[in-house]
């Protein structure tokens, strides 16, 4: 857990780049007996140094709150600040990812950011933190304004213990089905994940989320949405869906959030794939080098209302990659400050409903199978790389059952989904994907396998650029979906293109969707690179 001092060190807050924006006013001081939550590895909560007085905003909200001049914004026990999330959905089944907390809203970005420092375990001295950098052998020690603590912080959105169920049923039915009231506990950050079973295929779902805490006679917290079952194997059926990555807090493009998530939401996709990078532990003015400082991030991104407004009405397949686990090109040996990788990944399942096998696929109606590819839990260490002659990226058990499931599917459509690059081409600086030189043996093994599949689309994430292109050995086509939104965007000189480019954009942000349209002879399926507001960039019918 964090160390802690009797008073504020000297040192500058990090200062971020990006626009200035507004989060979702509400109270930014907790009830002394909250904390922001317990440690994800150690189950003993974190604790946090004075730093500074409350600004007059926080002031007023405290004492407001202390004084009940905010009925409207304490009536509830408990609330659902960050949303819910419908996760994992087939044709029968479907995850509902709750969460339990302590105020209606985030925090408001004029309330105090916490500042971290980290100091070296064996000597006590300081360390410089920079962005996209391990710190492998340092205690860390979190400061926040006296008598404040981490749940008060800018954009902060704090965990509450309570209770939650889901209710549910076909659109326009009478009859509810729901689940059974489950505990929500501050050791698991407020979250329940609630299965539903035996559902109708390709039918349109409406559901409520109900949170209590344990007061008697209180009203639960209620939040409404709506979602798709998967059409069956058998049934031909248009699908459109949406994928994006890439996302950062100090990177916002519109007040309330991101412009895709409105952007996606005016295609009604059935559902919705984000593909790694959904949080950046790594850079930015606060780093997630604790478990309690990663659950902030989580919590500060879906609080914003573009994004809990979209996953409240589309169902979702999370991927983690790199900076959503623990930090820059990642691996399962690497550790930074108080966070391992297993801790990451614990985190990340506990945040998205990630099933504990992160590779799988699944069909969506006749025409089309999709595949979610694991891009960091089986690769070899960035130290044995270089006496390693075949380094693995995804493992040997995953490529195994890729070559396996794509044999056996029957789909007009198969669609790779993955983290990182398979094709390419990629800067020369870089060596962590299949179109680098350092995983060159694997990659041309995976390439090759791809290609003997007809109407097979690899879809990458990771790049900070929109590419359409296609390996020259192979004929496998690959398209990055580009960052989330244009601050996150570089990497690439659009001036410069590769023989493999059939298209090229960089410095903007966006993502890509797909349309299945049944056809009188089979089917066809529509794929568009898109701009953060939606306009269509590029597209290709196959």
């Amino acid at each position: 857990m964090p160390i802690c001092a009797t008073s504020p060190t000297k040192g500058q807050r990090r200062k971020s780049t990006a626009p200035a924006r507004r989060a979702t006013p509400g109270s930014s001081k907790p009830p002394s007996t909250v904390r922001y939550g317990p440690s994800a590895s150690t189950g003993r909560t974190e604790t946090t140094l004075p730093m500074k007085k409350p600004t007059r905003s926080v002031r007023l909200l405290v004492v407001a709150l202390a004084l009940g001049l905010l009925p409207s914004a304490v009536a509830a026990e408990v609330h659902q600040a960050t949303g819910f999330k419908v996760v994992n959905v087939t044709s029968t089944a479907a995850d509902i990812w709750t969460r339990v907390t302590l105020r209606a809203a985030a925090n408001p970005a004029d309330a105090p950011l916490p500042r971290v420092e980290a100091f070296e375990v064996k000597t006590g001295k300081p360390v410089a933190l920079r962005d996209n950098r391990a710190f492998p052998d340092a205690r860390i020690v979190v400061h926040m304004p006296d008598g404040l603590e981490l749940g008060a912080a800018a954009g902060a959105a704090p965990a509450a213990t309570g209770q939650t169920r889901v209710r549910y049923r076909v659109k326009g039915a009478t009859a509810w089905s729901e689940t059974p009231w489950q505990e929500a506990k501050l050791e698991r950050d407020g979250i329940v994940l609630h299965a539903l079973s035996a559902l109708v295929p390709a039918a349109r779902y409406e559901l409520v989320v109900e949170a209590r805490g344990q007061a008697e006679g209180r009203r639960p917290n209620e939040q409404s949405g709506e979602f798709k079952t998967a059409p069956p194997p058998e049934q031909r059926e248009r699908v459109v869906f949406s994928i994006a990555t890439c996302q950062s807090y100090e990177r916002l493009d519109r007040p309330g959030g991101l412009a895709i998530y409105p952007a996606m939401a005016a295609l009604q996709p059935d559902f919705f794939v984000h593909t790694g990078d959904a949080v950046y532990y790594d850079q930015g003015a606060v780093l997630a080098l604790t478990p309690a400082l990663a659950r902030y991030h989580w919590a500060r991104m879906y609080a914003l209302p573009t994004l809990r407004d979209f996953h409240r009405s589309f169902s979702s397949f999370f991927m983690k990659d790199d900076h959503d686990t623990l930090l820059n090109d990642c691996g399962p040996a690497t550790r930074s400050g108080e966070l391992t990788y297993a801790d990451g990944a614990r985190l990340f399942r506990e945040q998205t409903g990630l099933p504990e096998t992160a590779y799988r696929t699944f069909r969506w109606g006749h025409d089309l199978q999709v595949w979610l590819m694991e891009g960091r839990d089986f690769r070899t260490p960035d130290w044995q790389e270089k006496s390693t002659s075949a380094p693995t990226l995804w493992g040997r058990e995953q490529i195994k059952w890729l070559g396996e499931t794509l044999g056996a599917s029957t789909a007009t459509f198969r669609v790779i989904i993955t983290s990182v690059p398979v094709v390419g081409p990629d800067r020369s600086n870089k060596d962590d994907n299949y179109a680098n030189a350092g995983f060159a043996v694997e990659g041309n093994e995976i390439r090759e396998l791809l290609a003997r599949y007809p109407n097979l689309t690899v879809i990458t994430g990771d790049r900070h650029w929109q590419y359409v292109s296609v390996d020259p050995a192979t004929s496998v086509q690959e398209w990055s979906v580009g960052p989330s939104s244009a601050y996150r965007a570089g990497g690439w000189d659009e001036e410069t293109p590769r023989p493999e480019h059939r298209f090229l954009r960089t410095g903007h942000g966006g993502f890509l969707s797909g349309v299945v349209t049944p056809t009188a002879t089979g089917a066809s399926l529509e794929i568009r690179l898109h701009d953060v507001d939606g306009g269509v960039v590029y597209r290709e019918l196959k």
